[in-house]
């Protein structure tokens, strides 16, 4: 009888190893998971305004993703001094055609290497606080007969992320696709995080002045240096003497002011 129930539970143990071992496929393999999102880019966008997320969404298997179903959210604000979630955050950024902090997607299905862009508009408040927000991706899709979850680092907590980075024993292996033991996870791969900023762009006007005037003077010093070696320049010469007595005569008229006063 013991015999018996020792056998069963073994069963059990491989059946459950089995079960969960199976969520790392061929679909898993990173180097086929950092190309489904690629191109990703999104504006700084100033608070009161819109900006615009992008990315290109990729097949990179060799057979069709079908039902395919995006999930883009914002979840995390930061700046040099605080970092919370999105909703301790009063005012903020949305996206504009859900009305929320999150977006949907769904598209029936991606050939083998097809690629489409996707763009989310956002939109922001005069009082959307100025920082940095993080936004993660999740997708689920078939393959072959069955479906995949896949998700961005910001679905998962700190100590998740840690356990799941641990170094895996030969027992663990079949668990595990690159360094990441995704069976913990719950998911069939990992794809990436990204961000976007909101902040008043600084004025760019005194830049190009700045540039402007460096350029101004490293010309009149080579063609001041023209004059004085060659005499290229004679007009140069004659036009910063009468400049020159002009601006005498201007400070001799301060210093009579300042006597008579």
């Amino acid at each position: 009888m013991n015999v018996r129930i020792q056998v069963l539970m073994l069963l059990a143990v491989l059946l459950l190893s089995s079960v969960s071992g199976s969520m790392v496929t061929q679909v898993s393999d990173p180097g086929d998971v950092n190309r489904i999102f690629k191109d990703i880019s999104s504006d700084t966008i100033r608070p009161g305004e819109h900006g615009t997320l992008t990315y290109v969404l990729h097949n990179p298997y060799p057979q069709s993703m079908t039902d395919v179903r995006l999930r883009v959210e914002i979840y995390s604000y930061s700046t040099l001094d605080v970092n919370k979630p999105i909703q301790e955050v009063s005012s903020p950024p949305r996206f504009v055609s859900s009305r929320n902090t999150y977006n949907s997607f769904i598209h029936p299905l991606l050939e083998p290497g097809q690629e489409i862009t996707i763009r989310h508009r956002m939109e922001t408040s005069r009082s959307t606080p100025k920082g940095v927000y993080f936004l993660r991706f999740e997708i689920l899709f078939d393959y072959e007969g069955s479906e995949q979850l896949m998700r961005s680092k910001g679905f998962f907590t700190r100590d998740e992320w840690y356990h799941a980075e641990r170094l895996p024993g030969e027992a663990d292996r079949p668990y595990y696709s690159g360094s990441l033991n995704i069976t913990y996870l719950g998911v069939n791969g990992i794809v990436p995080d990204t961000s976007f900023t909101v902040k008043t762009p600084i004025p760019r006007w005194p830049q190009y002045a700045l540039g402007g005037l460096s350029a101004f003077f490293g010309v009149l010093a080579v063609m001041l240096y023209m004059q004085e070696e060659y005499d290229s320049f004679p007009w140069l010469e004659k036009t910063l003497d009468k400049w020159s007595a002009k601006f005498k005569e201007f400070r001799r008229g301060l210093d009579n002011r300042s006597r008579k006063v």
